[in-house]
Formats: C-alpha cells, structure tokens, sequence
C-alpha cells in the first residue's frame, strides 16, 4: 500500500502559513503541516519546478530539482520531504526514509514526514518502526485522519485486528466522508468478528456510495452471523446488483439460502460462483 503524496512548498515567509499542494491516491495520504520554511529564491525556484513535475508524474526529473534546491539551501526540511516524496513514488523506501529522517532532524514537529517515514517503514515491512514513526505523528497532531488511518493499516496488515479498529474509528470520526476509511474500518470490525458495528459502518459507507458493493456484501454477511438471513439475502442481492460477476457473493448468498433450507436456489448459486471459478 503506497500512501504518502503530498509535497511542501517553500517561500519567503513572515505571518504566512505554509502552501500546500494535494494530490489524489488509492488508499490514504499525508497532509501538509502547518509550519512554514523561509528560504532563498533560487532554492524555491529549484522546488517549485520539482513539485510540478512530480505532480505530472515525472519523478526522477522532480528529484534532480530537489537535489538543486538543497544544494542552495541544505537546511529547509520542506524540501527533504519533497524529495522523500519522490523517491516514494520511485519505490525506493530506504532512500526516502533517510531524507525524512534529515526533514525531521531539521523539523522535530514536521508530523507529515514522521508519517511518511512510518508508511516507507511499512512498505519496507519494517513494522515496529512504522508504528513508531506514525505515533509521533499523532502526537504531533492527534487530529489528523490520515495517520491513525496510516495506524490502521499497519496493525491491519499484521492482523492486529481489533488493535486497528479503534484506529480507523478514529480517523472515520475526523474524516467521516471518506468512504474508504469506512470500508477499512468495516473489514477491521467483521475481522474482530463486531457484527453489530458492521451494521452501523456499511450503513454509512452505503450513504456515502450506494454504488460500491463492498459495504453491501459486509453487510450481508455481518446480517448472516446474526441469523438474520432474509435480510442477509437482501443485502447479498443489492450488491450482486452491483457486481454481479463476483463469485465471493454467489457462493455466500447460496449459503445463506441454504441455512434457510431453500436448497434448489443455494444450488444454482453455488453453481454460479463455481462458473465464475469459486473454489470450493
């Protein structure tokens, strides 16, 4: 899971909070801090130029301009970041764990980078040290959805799973439009076998995205583990709706139907999740 795109600014400073620049990704992302980083004009030239070719994609090209800009200022931690930045989305982890730890060294409150440096941990698999950075990202600013999703994750891919619940409860408090927060949080609680607040989490996914079949087939499933198949069945049929070719929920919508005794249509459900190449 790659998480971290968001890459720092820097400018001339006097009363002015630090410029941000947002990208979108597939899961989560780190948001920019609060502090600003004065510097010199051919070093905000340099990063200006990085940060718009990262943002077109171009990374290699964005981190020769970051190496410029620290060549003429090698004391602003913005643009270690913005270099770290890259070489994350270069896949090279180890390399932008050492330009967050020098962002950090320079910034012991640059909470972005202490995230960062947690999820390049984590896709290094290097979990412990994950957590650890991610922490001090909390408790640099313990209201940030994003690092207690980023907590989420690592507990979750450790199956620590009802470690990781309270997490993503809590960046789903902080950010409670984020559709994919809800959905983590939903898996976390159907691992931690929480059926009731399943209920509740797809409900709110289901109001944020009706569309998505996820929360529907979790809800089918948290409706199956509390006996309440008719209702199950429902569930099961609004997100075959949806998708329609996922074997996953033929194969559970015919258990279901099974446990109600109706064995001729568990039988031709059955049968469509084996044509779809259900293993079982």
């Amino acid at each position: 899971m790659k998480k971290c795109i968001t890459i720092h600014k820097t400018k001339w400073f006097q009363a002015a909070a630090l410029m941000l620049m947002l990208l979108m990704f597939s899961l989560a992302a780190c948001q920019t801090g609060s502090q600003g980083y004065k510097s010199n004009p051919e070093a905000i030239a340099f990063n200006e130029q990085g940060i718009d070719l990262y943002n077109k994609g171009a990374f290699e090209k964005a981190l020769l301009n970051f190496d410029r800009a620290l060549e003429k200022d090698p004391s602003n931690p913005a643009v270690y970041f913005n270099k770290g930045q890259a070489l994350y989305e270069m896949n090279k982890y180890d390399q932008a764990v050492a330009c967050y730890d020098e962002a950090v060294r320079l910034d012991p409150n640059f909470a972005d980078a202490w995230n960062c440096r947690g999820m390049s941990y984590f896709n290094l698999k290097q979990f412990d040290k994950a957590i650890e950075s991610v922490d001090k990202a909390i408790a640099i600013n313990g209201n940030n959805a994003d690092y207690w999703e980023s907590k989420g994750e690592i507990l979750r891919v450790q199956e620590e799973f009802e470690e990781s619940v309270p997490c993503y409860a809590k960046a789903a408090s902080l950010d409670p439009g984020n559709v994919e927060i809800w959905d983590s949080l939903t898996y976390a609680q159907m691992k931690s076998q929480l059926y009731e607040d399943v209920l509740k989490s797809t409900d709110k996914s289901i109001s944020l995205e009706s569309t998505n079949a996820f929360p529907w087939g979790y809800k089918a499933k948290a409706l199956y583990e509390l006996r309440r198949h008719d209702e199950a069945i429902v569930a099961f049929d609004r997100a075959l709706a949806i998708e329609p070719n996922n074997p996953a929920l033929w194969y559970s919508k015919g258990l279901t139907l099974e446990t109600l005794q109706r064995t001729t249509e568990a039988k031709k459900c059955y049968d469509k999740a084996r044509a779809l190449g259900y293993q079982f």
